[in-house]
């Protein structure tokens, strides 16, 4: 079981029918939108891979506004209020500035800070590092969406020379190393508190499918039970208080919380993702199984209305979890992945047709394609994400794939070719 906030799914859905009868959901795949559109069957989906934009300008002219549009990630340059404007739509994102604040690395420590968050050890070093920073040390750049490469693990003193000589000149921010589970929490701040819905144990690091060690590999939803007594208690506690602070700063709509969980249950903040998170795919079917309004309707409400009402809910936890996928080498991709409900036939992943995540069954997986024939990629680059009706991996600090994960992972690079460039 698990306790979640979020607002009733038929008054969420009225109200989204009557503010926003025209609503647009822009990604590089359907895949989050996908989840939502069974409780806003009116919802759009329009393709814009940021990956790919070039010179991007905000039209002189635009149409006046007809309809609403929600992206990604909107505060990752102007792509997302380019594609907007041009289309004619009004773009509900967070106020750039207090969503630089919350993502910076270096900032958002003095947000934990006012809203009573504890952290591990942290310095923030320009130049000499402080004696008493000794390895093991997670080394971090302020900048965000550097989708854990800008995120060290040194554990020798020979490491940590290294990593501050490639990073010299940047103002960094050095913790002490703590073992504990990675949970996020997915919240969405409006104008009278903030929503706090689903837990999710974060898959960080994993050998698999990245080198680096603070890659983002995928999400599984979990329920109080998996964790620490009073910790998922706590967890919950940390956002709402975080998300009080946003508001402050002017903040509205959905976030991610990164936090540590410890053995002994002490709720360590880690950092603050100031925008749809890929794990909200999976907290949309917790949501909709709870009778609530998914993420992105909230987002919607929360950004065009005073005030929305909110409901605490206990609930069965949904078994899901993703994989991200990505590529290994630099290439352009020839063969690729169709996106859909897949099972493994001799060990290939074979299309059964379109599908609803929550409706997946034992055997089967729902694979979204994020590059497709003729995409030139990079190591590190999203090449599929990869969704199972079960658990990926044990909840625990270092966690180990299920056999059928890695017969998944196998299967679809195998699926996937790439060619040198």
């Amino acid at each position: 079981m698990l306790a979640m906030s979020g607002v009733p799914l038929d008054e969420g859905a009225r109200l989204l029918r009557r503010h926003a009868p025209e609503l647009t959901w822009q990604d590089r795949s359907p895949f989050l939108g996908a989840v939502a559109a069974p409780a806003i069957p009116w919802l759009r989906f329009a393709h814009r891979d940021h990956r790919r934009e070039e010179a991007v300008a905000l039209p002189a002219n635009p149409p006046a506004p007809r309809g609403l549009a929600v992206s990604f990630a909107p505060e990752d340059g102007i792509g997302a209020h380019a594609w907007a404007a041009s289309s004619g739509l009004r773009l509900l994102a967070a106020e750039a500035a207090a969503a630089a604040t919350a993502a910076d690395k270096i900032t958002s420590l003095e947000l934990f800070a006012r809203a009573g968050a504890d952290t591990p050890r942290t310095w923030v070093v320009e130049e000499e590092l402080p004696a008493a920073a000794t390895v093991p040390l997670v080394v971090q750049r302020r900048q965000n969406n550097l989708t854990g490469k800008g995120t060290r693990l040194v554990t020798s003193p020979e490491q940590l020379d290294d990593v501050l000589r490639e990073w010299s000149g940047e103002t960094l921010r050095v913790s002490s190393h703590v073992d504990g589970v990675p949970v996020t929490v997915s919240g969405c701040v409006t104008r009278q508190g903030t929503v706090v819905s689903a837990l999710s144990h974060q898959l960080v690091g994993v050998p698999a499918l990245t080198p680096y060690w603070g890659a983002h590999c995928g999400n599984q939803l979990i329920a109080e039970h998996d964790l620490p007594a009073g910790a998922a208690s706590r967890c919950r506690e940390v956002c709402a208080a975080v998300g009080d602070q946003l508001a402050r700063l002017g903040f509205l709509g959905a976030f991610g919380l990164d936090l540590l969980v410890t053995p002994d249950a002490a709720v360590l903040a880690i950092e603050i993702n100031p925008r749809f998170q890929t794990v909200v795919s999976l907290v949309q079917a917790q949501e909709r199984a709870a009778g609530l309004l998914p993420t992105l309707g909230t987002h919607v409400l929360a950004s065009l209305l005073p005030s929305v009402a909110v409901e605490e809910v206990r609930t069965a936890c949904l078994k899901l979890s993703q994989l991200v996928v990505t590529a290994d080498r630099t290439g352009v991709v020839r063969d690729g992945i169709t996106s859909g409900v897949h099972r493994l036939a001799n060990g290939r992943p074979q299309w059964c047709g379109d599908g609803d995540l929550m409706a997946l069954r034992p055997g089967e997986a729902l694979l979204w394609a994020h590059a497709h024939p003729g995409d030139p990629v990079r190591p590190g680059e999203e090449l599929v994400l990869l969704q199972l009706p079960g658990h990926a991996a044990s909840v625990r600090a270092n966690p180990e794939l299920t056999a059928e994960a890695r017969a998944w992972i196998r299967a679809v690079r195998h699926a996937l070719v790439i060619d040198d460039v």
